[in-house]
């Protein structure tokens, strides 16, 4: 098993950086085609994409993925969340990554949590702390990202399972795999 130091070396490479300007981009639609109103903002299909990167291509496209592409959306349409959706959602990808790339099911569950946690719980600080909504609209709002956070897992992790059945090698896409050489015995 990876250390999660060895999760987080990369070695860039043409197919490293093409993986992550397409996963941007599937995170920047998933975000912004399908959108519902909620007080504050709107909940959106995007954390599927940046579930399903992590988990596929590991931490750190989805920290990239999951920070541009979701940004890029909300400078379109909510500027003020801009930065914290920056912050929160490259977060969620980070972790998502760290807890369950190349991981089973199980792993992943609990990277959904995880990720989550961190969209729910920072959200309602950004709402609190940053756009000063009032507290009341902060709680609806972490209940809709809850609901999002949900949609996420349960869409991503059987797309992820089945991805890798009907394509095997897209394990190792996410960054080269690194070894070291082992002292002479």
């Amino acid at each position: 098993m990876q250390s999660w130091r060895d999760r987080l070396r990369v070695e860039l490479s043409a197919r490293l950086v093409a993986i992550i300007g397409v996963m941007i981009a599937v995170v920047f639609v998933a975000t912004y085609v399908i959108k519902v109103p909620i007080p504050s903002g709107y909940i959106h299909l995007g954390d599927v994409a940046i579930f399903f990167t992590s988990f596929i291509f590991g931490p750190i496209v989805g920290l990239i993925a999951g920070a541009v592409g979701p940004t890029l959306v909300d400078l379109l349409s909510y500027p003020s969340y801009a930065p914290g959706t920056f912050v929160i959602h490259g977060l969620e990808g980070l972790i998502a990554g760290l807890i369950a790339w190349q991981a089973g099911t199980r792993r992943m569950v609990v990277a959904a949590v995880a990720g989550g946690a961190i969209i729910v719980g920072g959200y309602f600080l950004y709402d609190l702390a940053i756009v000063r909504v009032g507290m009341g609209t902060a709680l609806a709002d972490a209940g809709f990202n809850v609901l999002q956070a949900i949609t996420g897992a349960v869409v991503a992790i059987p797309l992820v399972l089945a991805v890798r059945r009907a394509y095997p090698p897209i394990t190792r896409w996410g960054y080269r795999p690194s070894w070291r050489e082992e002292p002479p015995r």
